[in-house]
């Protein structure tokens, strides 16, 4: 029997600052919010049994077509026999993203107009959770691993955290990272081929970079990316990427995108990601004049997508779209481009 699911609902954790979700993208469903799991978190251990029980009654009441309500209209749902999928109690892909700590101040980010960075983060220790994921077998070397935040090379616990995966030998590690501090820890990671690393430079030119991240750090970050890149063996799987976070009015120009796929190629990174602002798509929701403005920006995103396709196939570099920027095309009504999408399922 065909019904819409996702994997995400079903396998996946976020960390969050004070809670568990399924997924992040909960901006392009009907109420522009995140299918929660635990509220109030605090890093206590939990009765997985009982979480996978949970999960799998969420899972009947999706083929019973009872939707959670946080999912409903979402682009990811989709159509397929699920019960044919062999489905262990183990976690597919898991997300570290609850800490605010971070060296620059983004201009599409949430939380650089939130968090005092002259006050300590009093968030919790995600070290004993994993620990005990780990123990269990929840967590193996199936399971994609991400680091997000924040900086993650700020988090206190992040090296702590990043052997622990490493001595287990989890494979499948993303560190996002603005790369403004060199860290040797996701060095040794990189050499081993357990880490990969994407950094959003979201510029080519060191003007736009600086008005994007609200600091100068342009120069110090194009020489991070190209020392990263050097420490990779190429006969590793693992991959550094460079992201673009198309911004309306910022940095949506085909020339910036042009100097930023220089940049990336000069560096020695073969690897290129294409997003957008999820801003886009947080204001569609306030009221009509925001929603026709919201528009006209996914349709934007498209054109520069389109450019984007274009140059990355001249180049030969390995492209993929985010899940913004091809939800820019859906809502649009718009075929998207034969390219792989950066997005866990």
């Amino acid at each position: 029997m065909k019904y819409k699911f996702c994997q995400q609902i079903d396998r996946h954790l976020c960390f969050n600052i004070n809670n568990i979700y399924s997924c992040t993208v909960g901006n392009n469903t009907r109420g522009h919010s995140l299918p929660l799991i635990y509220e109030n978190y605090n890093g206590e251990l939990i009765d997985w049994d009982k979480f996978f029980e949970e999960r799998e009654q969420i899972k009947q009441n999706f083929k019973e077509g009872k939707q959670l309500e946080n999912c409903k209209d979402c682009f990811f749902l989709h159509e397929m026999e699920w019960d044919y999928i062999n489905q262990k109690r183990e976690f597919k892909y898991i997300q570290f993203s609850h800490w605010l700590m971070c060296n620059s101040k983004c201009i599409y980010c949430t939380n650089h107009t939130e968090y005092d960075r002259s006050k300590k983060s009093d968030t919790f220790d995600s070290v004993p959770v994993l620990a005990d994921l780990i123990k269990r077998g929840y967590v193996n070397e199936r399971t994609k691993i991400d680091f997000a935040g924040g900086e993650p090379t700020l988090y206190y616990h992040f090296n702590e955290l990043l052997k622990l995966l490493i001595d287990n030998n989890i494979r499948d590690i993303i560190v996002h990272s603005n790369v403004i501090n060199y860290s040797k820890t996701i060095e040794d990671g990189i050499k081993k081929g357990f880490v990969s690393l994407c950094v959003s430079v979201d510029a080519g030119s060191k003007k736009v970079h600086e008005k994007v991240k609200g600091v100068k750090s342009y120069n110090k970050v194009w020489k991070h990316i190209k020392k990263y890149a050097s420490k990779k063996n190429p006969l590793s799987k693992n991959e550094i990427s460079l992201k673009y976070i198309i911004i309306p009015g910022v940095n949506d120009t085909e020339n910036e995108i042009e100097l930023w796929l220089q940049k990336s190629i000069n560096a020695g990174i073969n690897k290129v990601v294409l997003n957008a602002d999820n801003n886009i798509f947080i204001k569609s929701k306030w009221d009509e004049e925001h929603h026709k403005q919201s528009l006209l920006e996914m349709q934007k995103v498209v054109d520069l997508s389109e450019y984007f396709v274009k140059r990355v196939r001249e180049l030969n570099l390995h492209a993929f779209l985010e899940f913004n920027v091809t939800a820019s095309y859906k809502t649009l009504n718009k075929e998207i481009p034969n390219l792989d999408y950066y997005y866990y399922i």
